[in-house]
């Protein structure tokens, strides 16, 4: 028992002794190296399983982008030249949209730009005029300004007054023949100068201005055809009291002119005037394709017309399209044409130089009276030495004027259906007791078959010169004469034709031709006209 007491107290004593340094030293390295080693071989064991996570990951991602591509169809970017070509086309065409958006933007700045400064210079000449209006108690007849044809509610609003002359279309007077190529310049130019002004005064008073064409010219006599409003009474169907016609020819000669015959219903008159002025005659053209809109051809054409002060060309571009005028006349067509109220009674050409209308005018169309219907008229009255169309009692329009919707379902109805539609009967006529109704579809007359009002009007014009050549009295009508015309009208989808017995011929107060009453400034100086404007209160 000593013996282990003592060697446990030895141990104690050697456990108990301090160690080297060294050797403290060299056992902490060794822990520590144990340590890492320790962390090394556990790291090493975690990393696959470390690695196969985040592989996991990086294909549950992929597999999720590819799906989102698949369902909104897209492509990869980085290898896909296909989507590059094509963002770069389409950043091409953005960038050409946003240039045609800037320019039409900066048209239509100038445009504003301009009906501003043409208001602006209206209303400083009409504020000139309003200043110069004496007061009531200052009235001095001597030197005055008065105002006719404007009632009190046309004086209340002369802001509203534009010049009469102008045009509706702003910088018509600037239009060249845009689009038109030099064949087409030169063919105006050639008709230029069978085109004149007119200017018609009733007494010392200015009553209408309007241009024309030379249509025959025989050494020093020409005639020259134009609208009816040159000689017309503006509140009656009668040619006006004391008279007296002005033409202005191109190279400034100027001489009077003289009524041969007029028609209201067409708005058609004839003057003759004496000149040793050489004048280029143009005729018109029986060519109908332009206003057959069942054919296909250009319906491109050119209006031409003189000013109304310095008598100068004017001319203006547009189509004509299958539209029902808003006038009276059933045989008018309608053009998009722009014309001032001078240019009323020029010529329509088309690009191919064939006159093929005579204008009129509207505040928000032009429309016209075909060339053929023209042309018949002048060989008409060129035999008879008048005009006359039997009077069949029947309103009617052309089927393609009934507008989109209608005219395709009379087509898809009536495959390939032309002719004309009856608007309305007159009560008094001879078609009220024939058994037509109103609604109707006509396509042929006397078995000739027809597409439009303007076809029917020149068979009704042959009618009546036929009628004309059979008289005892070539072309000679009084009281004795007993007119009884039949003629047989076709309805569409009918082979039976219904018959219509006419005893007159029509009448000249069966078409209005309104026109725009004029509003006329004079100013007075010493008791003589100084000045004469016009205005009108057109929008």
């Amino acid at each position: 028992t000593g013996a282990s007491d003592h060697k446990s107290e030895s141990e104690r004593g050697l456990r108990s002794s301090p160690r080297p340094a060294s050797l403290n030293r060299a056992s902490a390295d060794e822990d520590r190296f144990h340590i890492f080693e320790f962390v090394a071989v556990l790291d090493a064991r975690r990393r696959p399983l470390r690695m196969d996570a985040e592989v996991q990951v990086s294909k549950t991602m992929e597999l999720s982008a590819q799906a989102d591509q698949s369902a909104y169809n897209l492509r990869m970017r980085k290898d896909d030249s296909v989507a590059m070509q094509r963002r770069a086309e389409f950043a091409r065409l953005k960038e050409r949209q946003n240039q045609r958006r800037k320019r039409r933007k900066e048209a239509e700045t100038l445009k504003q730009k301009e009906i501003r400064e043409f208001a602006e210079d209206t209303w400083r000449s009409i504020k000139n005029i309003m200043d110069r209006l004496p007061d009531y108690e200052e009235e001095d007849f001597d030197n005055r300004t008065e105002v006719i044809n404007a009632d009190t509610s046309a004086a209340i609003k002369m802001e509203d007054w534009r010049p009469y002359f102008s045009s509706p279309d702003i910088g018509t007077f600037k239009t060249t023949l845009k689009g038109a190529n030099w064949e087409v310049e030169k063919l105006v130019l050639q008709v230029a100068p069978s085109v004149v002004a007119l200017q018609s005064k009733v007494g010392e008073a200015d009553h209408f201005f309007c241009s024309g064409t030379v249509v025959e010219s025989d050494k020093e006599t020409h005639t020259i055809v134009t609208v009816a409003n040159l000689v017309k009474s503006p509140d009656t169907y009668e040619v006006a009291d004391d008279l007296k016609i002005n033409v202005y020819f191109h190279n400034n000669e100027t001489c009077e002119g003289k009524l041969v015959y007029h028609d209201f219903y067409h708005n058609i008159c004839l003057i003759q005037i004496q000149s040793p002025v050489h004048l280029l005659e143009k005729g018109f053209s029986s060519n109908i394709d332009a206003i057959h809109f069942g054919k296909s051809c250009s319906r491109d054409v050119v209006t031409l017309g003189r000013d109304k002060d310095i008598h100068m060309l004017v001319i203006s571009t547009g189509k004509i399209i299958p539209k029902c005028s808003k006038l009276d006349c059933e045989e008018l067509v309608v053009s998009t044409c722009r014309i001032s109220k001078a240019e009323v009674g020029g010529p329509l050409m088309n690009f191919d130089g064939d006159l093929i209308g005579m204008n009129y005018y509207h505040t928000n169309e032009t429309p016209f009276i075909p060339g053929f219907i023209v042309l018949k008229f002048l060989q008409q009255y060129a035999l008879f030495r008048k005009v006359v169309r039997p009077s069949h009692g029947l309103r009617v329009r052309t089927l393609y004027a009934e507008g989109c919707n209608a005219f395709e379902k009379m087509q898809i109805n009536f495959r390939g259906a032309t002719g004309v539609i009856i608007e309305k009967i007159d009560e008094q006529s001879p078609a009220k007791a024939s058994g037509l109704k109103e609604g109707d579809i006509i396509n042929r007359v006397n078995g000739v078959y027809f597409s439009s009002a303007v076809e029917l009007a020149a068979i009704l014009l042959d009618i009546g010169a036929r009628y004309l050549s059979d008289l005892p009295i070539l072309g000679q009508l009084d009281d004795s004469n007993k007119m009884a015309i039949q003629i047989k009208f076709g309805l569409l989808g009918c082979k039976r034709e219904k018959a219509i017995v006419v005893d007159k011929f029509t009448s000249n107060g069966l078409n209005r031709w309104p026109f725009p009453k004029p509003i006329i400034v004079q100013q007075y100086i010493n008791g003589k006209k100084a000045s004469e404007e016009w205005y009108t209160m057109e929008s």
